[in-house]
């Protein structure tokens, strides 16, 4: 039984999407995305997480499109200063994961240059977020499954404000497809 549950930062990503499953819309950045998921799951009880949202592309070649996350990082976690690997968290024992699939790195600010707000990163990034990291995390603490696509709106560079505006609905129906014949639809019922 599908008793999933959509996660997305904004409503503006989103349009449709309301047939399939309940939606719980977070807000911009991780700590937002954790409070608000984590009260979600305590509230609805899914079986599954399933996040949608934009991304930046850093390599051209994956620019358009849809895609799977498998692998996540917190990029702009950086404690160099005191001798950790930028990427992992301090006092955590947490090492980089293993480049494994489609790469997506999170943090906390909209990325426009890529060698200067990636740099010092030791694992190659194909694309960015602002909250999956934070997402995956709650889900790992709930021991709840977390699934996550991403649709990439623009290539991390100077024009890429303009260019998420102008893509940021475009996702949508591609994700539609996806749920449809991956997922279903949810038997999770929330009040609004």
């Amino acid at each position: 039984m599908q008793h999933y549950l959509i996660v997305s930062a904004l409503d503006t990503e989103t349009e449709g999407l309301e047939q399939h499953a309940p939606i719980v819309y977070t807000g911009v950045g991780k700590v937002n995305a954790a409070i608000k998921l984590y009260e979600a799951i305590l509230e609805y009880k899914p079986n599954h997480i399933i996040n949608y949202g934009t991304a930046g592309s850093i390599c051209l070649t994956k620019h358009a499109g849809l895609y799977k996350v498998d692998t996540f990082v917190q990029r702009d976690m950086d404690v160099r200063g005191l001798g950790f690997e930028r990427g992992t968290t301090p006092f955590s024992n947490e090492t980089l994961p293993e480049a494994n699939g489609v790469v997506l790195g999170t943090g906390d600010s909209f990325v426009t240059n890529i060698e200067k707000d990636l740099e010092g990163l030791n694992i190659e990034i194909d694309l960015i977020d602002m909250e999956a990291y934070a997402l995956k995390a709650v889900c790992d603490h709930h021991q709840l499954p977390f699934t996550c696509y991403k649709y990439v709106t623009d290539t991390a560079d100077d024009d890429s404000a303009d260019a998420w505006h102008e893509n940021v609905a475009k996702g949508a129906l591609l994700f539609a497809e996806l749920l449809n014949d991956t997922y279903g639809t949810s038997t999770l019922k929330i009040s609004t």
